[in-house]
């Protein structure tokens, strides 16, 4: 990985993820800003039902003030809204004090690759490192508490010929794949392994990372400045919480993908409904399905 990072000049990073994988994209900015790259960091936008009420992802024609890019990407500045909530990726935008990218799934994995191979090819991007807050973009689809696949898979699809990288950020901090679980896929991802990092933090990011939410970023900072034992995320789901936690893995994302029955599944889709009923039929909930249960609960559909 030091390698990689030393020949870089301009790097996309990507929270694959949704809600606040983009944050974490700020551990491997700083991992990477030692050699003297430059970054972009971006998003996928799907703001937690908790702060957003609509099911699903939203496409950047929805923010409020974003400056179109593609059909899939734009550029937000700080102090962008979807209705009444500031995005999160305007929220790191508004921290980092420059553009963040926001990047929509709606519209499929097919729309979606041809908007950042065009992107990089234009910006002279010459490394694209897709971050996952906790892991669960490693999972092949049969894990027991696995609750969010869809973004992972299709953003996997999306960046599957763009000699990507795939960066684990804090393994185990989002609560679905268990640590032990995420170990054995590491172990049998050994060969694909770049190297790892450490996060690391100051008290301005502690304090941003105080005010916005998203436990699985927050957990990789408490655990760099010594926090062990049981953390519960959200008031609701426990776990195990150590100096592990704050490690980044840089794997082969081609390796990743060619591994996920999920992600080689949607590289064709044209939108996100699409992407969520082919996993349905492979008997994969995702977290579209949930959202949509909890807003039909709540008569919102």
């Amino acid at each position: 990985m030091l390698d990689i990072a030393s020949d870089a000049n301009r790097a996309l990073l990507i929270g694959i993820g949704g809600g606040g994988d983009v944050i974490s994209t700020l551990y491997v900015r700083g991992f990477l800003e030692r050699f003297g790259v430059e970054c972009i960091c971006g998003g996928v936008v799907w703001e937690r039902f908790r702060r957003d009420r609509k099911p699903g992802p939203r496409s950047v024609r929805e923010i409020e003030g974003v400056e179109i890019v593609k059909e899939t990407l734009g550029f937000v500045r700080g102090g962008e809204r979807i209705g009444r909530i500031e995005p999160i990726v305007s929220q790191v935008a508004s921290f980092l004090k420059e553009r963040v990218l926001a990047v929509s799934i709606n519209e499929g994995v097919a729309s979606l690759k041809r908007d950042i191979e065009e992107f990089v090819d234009e910006r002279e991007v010459d490394l694209v490192i897709a971050v996952d807050a906790g892991g669960d973009s490693l999972a092949l689809g049969g894990e027991e508490n696995l609750v969010s696949p869809l973004a992972d898979s299709m953003m996997l699809s999306a960046l599957r010929d763009l000699n990507s990288i795939l960066a684990i950020v804090g393994f185990g901090s989002d609560g679905e794949l268990e640590r032990e679980t995420i170990e054995f896929y590491l172990s049998e991802l050994h060969g694909s392994i770049y190297g790892v990092s450490m996060v690391e933090v100051d008290r301005d990011f502690m304090q941003f990372l105080n005010n916005v939410e998203s436990e699985a970023s927050r957990i990789p900072a408490l655990a760099r400045t010594g926090f062990r034992g049981s953390y519960r995320l959200w008031g609701e789901h426990e776990i195990e919480v150590s100096i592990l936690n704050s490690l980044v893995f840089y794997l082969n994302l081609r390796d990743v993908y060619e591994r996920s029955r999920m992600a080689k599944a949607l590289n064709h889709t044209r939108s996100v409904e699409e992407a969520s009923e082919i996993l349905n039929e492979m008997g994969i909930k995702t977290e579209y399905d949930l959202e949509v249960e909890m807003a039909k609960r709540e008569g919102l559909i």
